[in-house]
């Protein structure tokens, strides 16, 4: 048997979780969790094995999250060539931005003829703060020092 066509309700729930959480980071734990809530018992290598398949075959993006040391995974299948642009990821509510335009190529250019650099991109991530998150912490600076810890 085929084990890598082989379909569980874990595996139907894992791809499902990564599907609904569209744009942000999940770990393993995450994914480990949502599988208790839903009273199914995966073996935590069994997360793991169907994780690299899913990273095999195109269908989730892996990351190493330096904020909090881990191994993070995005849903990402036929939405994007990640492996042709880089993404920026908040680090406040993890969403990933993959950045899509003309501008990689100015990068890439640069980078080949100024330096002698090729870029690859794939799993290539900057952290900053998307534009939401970024107005909510201007709008929080904004407050008295006492308003801002009751937040």
């Amino acid at each position: 048997m085929d084990r890598r066509k082989y379909h569980t309700k874990g595996r139907a729930l894992i791809l499902g979780f990564l599907e609904q959480s569209q744009s942000v980071t999940v770990t393993a734990k995450d994914i480990w969790a949502f599988l208790q809530d839903h009273d199914v018992t995966v073996n935590r290598s069994t997360i793991y094995r169907y994780l690299n398949q899913l990273c095999d075959d195109g269908a989730i993006m892996k990351y190493t999250d330096n904020d909090i040391g881990k191994t993070v995974y995005e849903y990402v299948k036929d939405k994007h060539d990640c492996q042709g642009h880089i993404h920026l990821k908040c680090v406040r509510c993890n969403g990933i931005i993959h950045l899509e335009c003309g501008f990689m190529e100015e990068i890439r250019e640069h980078l080949e003829e100024s330096h002698h650099f090729s870029l690859q991109c794939e799993g290539s991530v900057l952290y900053g703060l998307c534009d939401h998150c970024r107005k909510i912490e201007e709008q929080a600076a904004k407050m008295p020092n006492e308003e801002r810890h009751s937040v």
